[in-house]
């Protein structure tokens, strides 16, 4: 939740993610995400500074980074969670999180791939997140044996 609308880069489709020890990282996003951004940036009232996703009351003592010029502030992660939870029952953020990037695995993305996606240092990070998957290991059996049946 700490991005700025100012590390979107709406030509290439891309947030600049700052992590943890001041690490930051590429987020590429689809069509479909930067029309649902651009909507609900417009209902907004199009700001094109500070944070995207913010509170509807009045913030108490924030950081100044993280008030937009109306005096609203940021969504925290905690506010997220909760408002995700009332609208879809039975699953929280950091399960959104786990399912994309099994999801990737599952498509066949690398390790290394997988790392800087989520952003992590360490490939053993992942291996919660990389359990065997066996569709995942046909589809790729399969495509070596159709490599293997062109005469390879």
């Amino acid at each position: 939740m700490a991005i700025n609308l100012e590390d979107i880069d709406w030509t290439e489709r891309v947030i600049r993610i700052h992590g943890k020890g001041d690490r930051t990282r590429e987020m590429f996003f689809s069509r479909r995400v930067s029309r649902y951004l651009d909507d609900y940036l417009k209902r907004r009232g199009e700001p094109t500074t500070g944070p995207p996703f913010i509170t509807t009351r009045k913030a108490r003592s924030p950081r100044r980074a993280d008030l937009t010029a109306d005096g609203h502030a940021r969504l925290s992660y905690r506010q997220a969670d909760t408002l995700w939870k009332k609208y879809t029952p039975g699953w929280d953020l950091h399960q959104l999180r786990h399912t994309a990037i099994s999801a990737r695995a599952a498509q066949g993305y690398t390790e290394v791939e997988l790392k800087r996606f989520r952003g992590h240092q360490s490939l053993r990070s992942l291996e919660v997140y990389i359990a065997y998957n066996r569709e995942a290991a046909k589809r790729k059996a399969r495509a070596w044996e159709r490599r293997d049946s062109t005469g390879l």
